[in-house]
């Protein structure tokens, strides 16, 4: 029998470009600045541009987070892009 391990629950901030991830949890200081965007437990985001800011993908919508922001919001992984060792040095 194989045991799948789920990925862990993470910020938004340590996604990367082509990462996908379900939001569970906003710092509540932060939830009515978020929730203008969209961004509320339950949805889903994708990210289109790693860095800072990070590029979000929110329903039809198109957002820029900083990673400071980023941070403050809680997700469970989707799907996490895989890449080769040489990707890890390749800009984007």
């Amino acid at each position: 029998m194989n045991a799948r391990s789920d990925p862990p629950i993470t910020t938004l901030a340590s996604l990367r470009h082509g990462d996908r991830a379900l939001v569970i949890g906003i710092d509540d200081d932060d939830s009515a600045k978020f929730a203008a965007r969209g961004l509320v437990p339950g949805i889903e985001v994708g990210v289109l541009h790693g860095g800072d800011p990070l590029l979000l993908a929110i329903d039809e919508s198109r957002w820029a987070v900083t990673r400071r922001d980023a941070d403050r919001i809680q997700v469970d992984v989707i799907n996490r892009t895989r890449t080769s060792p040489l990707q890890r040095f390749w800009r984007r």
